[in-house]
This record gives structure tokens, C-alpha cells and sequence, in this order.
């Protein structure tokens, strides 16, 4: 919706939308304050909060895995591709996005920045193998316990020393830009490991398009071969 559309309504229509939207504080907002509440909802969510609702869902998928039985099995299979898919589009939009501008806006980060990328790279590896190992395989569990503890640390730590400072030195409407474009990059982002491929703009850009297409021949090519098997 445009903003002139916004300063065109009502305070009670505002309202009900604002109800609608789930905005926090609505009751105690002027018209004026939340038509700048929608213009800044439309320009994309909060970095932050977009990378720790990621986070809380690579959690949950890490407890039901602990939670499966050590047996193989076909929805330990579906979890470790869930947990691989949405790890790689973390990381490339972290690595093309967010890293780049806390580095460049946010104060002493660099080296944390640095740090990040090197933990992707280690996990990126580790994903690799695990993505292309057969579930049965005798270090197939024990590859993914490592993994999750590696993630688990890192998650823990960006929410603990770096996302704060990214919320008290970066302006919302900042922090909401950087979400946007977040979001557009999650839609082409790969979704297989390629931890050869450059991790930092701009070529990791670059490398984005191809590496997705690739990745969706191969799954398209491992559901086949699923289907021949089961066949």
C-alpha cells in the first residue's frame, strides 16, 4: 500500500490494519505515527528480528532431531534436508546482506564479522559431506551432532555480542532496509552447500544465480532417482 494511501485513511481504519498486521503499541499511537509505523513495515522487517526468527526455527529443527531415534529413518532424512536448506539460506543472506553493512555501519564489529565468516565456511563443509553422504552411513549422525553444535554456538553468539550492538547502533528504518533486501535475497539463494564458492560481495553475488539453479537440477534429480529406488 502507498504511503499517500496511509495519510489518506482514517485513524480508526489505520487502526483495524494495524490489528490486522499484528503492530505492536498500536493502541497508544497518533494517526501520524502509524502511518511512519506502516511506511517503515513496508520497506521490509528488522534484520534482526528476521535472522533470530531463523534462528529459533534451525533450534527447533536441531531439538527434533535429537529428539528422532538414533535409527535411520525417513523423517531424520526430511529434518537433516530442512536443516541443511535453511542453514545454506541463512548464511548466503547473512554473507551477501548483513555482514557486509554491519561492517561497513556498525562500530568494532569487523573482526566478529570476519570470525562469522570463517564458522560459515567450517559448517558450510561439514554440510557438504553430510549433504552428499547416504543416512545410513555409520558418521552420518555423528557429522550432524557436530554440525549442530557449531551452529548452536554461532547463533548463540551473534545474538548475544553482535546483534545488540547492530540494534543500538543502526536506526530501525536502517535495520528494516537491510531486511528487505534480506528477504529478496533469501528468494535466490542457494539451497545446497557450495563452500568453495566466494562468501563475500561482490562475487558471492555473482555466484548466487548459477549456484541455485544447480541446486535445483539436483534435487529434481535425486527425486527421480528416490521414485526409481522405491520403484
Amino acid at each position: 500500500m502507498a504511503s499517500k494511501q496511509y495519510e489518506d485513511m482514517t485513524r480508526q481504519e489505520l487502526y483495524d490494519l494495524a490489528q490486522e498486521r499484528g503492530i505492536e503499541g498500536r493502541s497508544d499511537l497518533s494517526k501520524q505515527e502509524l502511518v511512519t509505523a506502516f511506511r517503515m513495515e513496508d520497506t521490509g522487517p528488522d534484520a534482526v528480528r528476521l535472522l533470530v526468527e531463523q534462528h529459533d526455527e534451525i533450534r527447533r529443527l536441531f531439538r527434533e532431531w535429537d529428539e528422532l531415534s538414533t535409527r535411520p529413518s525417513k523423517r531424520k532424512e526430511e529434518v537433516v534436508r530442512e536443516v541443511i536448506t535453511i542453514l545454506v539460506k541463512h548464511a548466503k543472506i547473512e554473507e551477501q546482506i548483513f555482514y557486509p553493512a554491519v561492517a561497513a555501519e556498525v562500530e568494532g564489529q569487523e573482526r566478529l564479522v570476519d570470525e562469522s565468516l570463517e564458522e560459515h565456511h567450517a559448517a558450510e563443509l561439514l554440510l557438504n559431506e553430510i549433504d552428499r553422504m547416504d543416512p545410513e552411513s555409520g558418521r552420518f549422525d555423528a557429522k550432524v551432532t557436530v554440525v549442530k553444535e557449531m551452529v548452536v554456538q554461532h547463533l548463540d553468539e551473534e545474538e548475544s555480542v553482535l546483534f545488540p550492538q547492530v540494534v543500538d547502533q543502526l536506526p530501525e528504518e536502517r535495520r528494516r532496509e537491510i531486511g528487505g533486501a534480506m528477504l529478496t535475497a533469501w528468494k535466490l539463494a542457494p539451497t545446497r552447500p557450495h563452500p568453495h564458492a566466494p562468501s563475500t560481495p561482490p562475487a558471492n553475488l555473482i555466484a548466487a544465480i548459477p549456484a541455485t539453479m544447480i541446486d535445483l537440477t539436483v534435487g529434481a534429480a535425486r527425486g527421480v532417482g528416490r521414485l526409481v529406488k522405491r520403484g
